[in-house]
């Protein structure tokens, strides 16, 4: 089993809902409208010097032994550019951070698992990416026009696979990859 997963840490706050709209919970979470517009809503807790509350790798992929349900092999999801560019951090030799967003499930093939990123961890911008689904190893990755919005499909056609995906943009388009 491939499991994606990201860690991060939320502030969701509760409010006392305006009885004029008819609630029936003492509490709801989901900011009034103005505190949204004056800017009074976060989603995070502010750390010093902007630095992360948790420790890495901020995105992942896990595959997991299904008969032991032992972690076969774990790889973060990207650099993690964002963080790692970090006045703080910059000068640091460090691994992959992760940060780059697989919410997109990923693609099993054979021989590869294949996962859309986002670019919310990285410099680079949203990619395809190929990893040896024994290992963990990334093989080879694609740069994509915009972030994925669905999750991928896969074709033959005259006896080759292919890759699809949508991506977002105006309109959105679906794009195809061949495997080699």
């Amino acid at each position: 089993m491939y499991v994606p997963s990201v860690n991060a840490v939320f502030l969701i706050p509760l409010y006392e809902p305006d009885p004029a709209l008819g609630a029936t919970l003492p509490y709801t979470h989901g900011a009034p409208e103005a505190e949204r517009l004056a800017g009074r809503v976060q989603t995070g807790p502010q750390m010093p010097q902007g630095l992360p509350l948790l420790k890495p790798p901020y995105s992942r992929m896990t595959a997991i032994d299904m008969n032991t349900g032992d972690h076969a092999w774990m790889t973060p999801l990207g650099n993690g550019d964002r963080i790692r560019n970090h006045p703080r951090l910059r000068d640091l030799d460090l691994p992959p951070l992760g940060g780059d967003s697989g919410r997109h499930g990923p693609l099993l093939t054979s021989t590869l698992l294949i996962i859309a990123l986002t670019a919310g961890g990285t410099t680079d911008g949203p990619r395809l990416v190929a990893y040896d689904k024994a290992t963990g190893a990334e093989l080879a990755s694609v740069d994509l026009p915009t972030g994925a919005i669905g999750t991928l499909m896969t074709y033959m056609l005259d006896g080759r696979q292919y890759i699809a995906l949508t991506v977002g943009g105006s309109p959105p388009e679906l794009i195809a990859f061949a495997l080699p």
